[in-house]
């Protein structure tokens, strides 16, 4: 029975509505640390943190880091690394049990093959967030205006990124929503890990962004 197939009948879902897709992650808490805002103490997951005061992190918007969409996904396809969520895409079949499960909804299904995603999910005002995270989203909106494609767009207090569009529009804007953006890793080309990099390093001002 093919992958897709399989996860259709235990989720009891109808195959083909996410076909093709992958789950994305839509913060960049990663490897940032002193990011406690107090020691919780109690039951040991994400839905139950967050009942206190939005969870003990520091970004009310941001990762928990309890790993509750590690334990739902019945794929083993989400790694926690430094108590942040890691997909395999190459494992990863869509099923959506981690958009379902993440109390933040900091889970969505892109398409494979997506061109860029968003890593930010702060509603916060400008002052509010940099306090929080330097590196965070101010909706200064520069990828809107830069994306030729209209395929960026602030919904919500968020910025979204309409992957349809980007992909008919195709690569010649040379992901002109990424260079726009005067944050270092809110916007990115799609790649498994918010830091990796094609040449697998990482300098010194990436890793202090998280």
């Amino acid at each position: 029975m093919p992958v897709a197939e399989a996860v259709a009948k235990i989720t009891g879902k109808e195959l083909g509505s996410a076909e093709g897709a992958v789950a994305a992650v839509h913060c960049s808490r990663g490897i940032r640390t002193g990011y406690e805002k107090y020691d919780y103490i109690g039951y040991g997951n994400c839905s139950a943190a967050n009942l206190a005061f939005a969870g003990p992190t520091d970004c009310q918007y941001g990762c928990v880091g309890f790993g509750e969409c590690e334990s739902a996904c019945p794929f083993n396809a989400i790694t926690m690394v430094h108590h942040f969520p890691v997909v395999d895409p190459d494992i990863c079949v869509g099923c959506g049990m981690c958009v379902n499960t993440c109390p933040k909804g900091l889970f969505s299904l892109v398409p494979r093959s997506a061109r860029i995603i968003v890593r930010c999910s702060s509603r916060a005002v400008i002052n509010k967030n940099h306090k929080i995270c330097s590196f965070g989203c101010f909706h200064c909106m520069s990828c809107v205006r830069a994306c030729p494609a209209n395929a960026i767009s602030l919904e919500d207090d968020l910025i979204r990124a309409d992957h349809k569009r980007c992909m008919e529009y195709g690569p010649s804007c040379h992901e002109a929503c990424v260079k726009a953006c005067f944050m270092l890793h809110l916007i990115q080309p799609f790649r498994k890990h918010p830091l990796l990099k094609d040449q697998n390093e990482i300098t010194e001002r990436e890793a202090l962004a998280l």
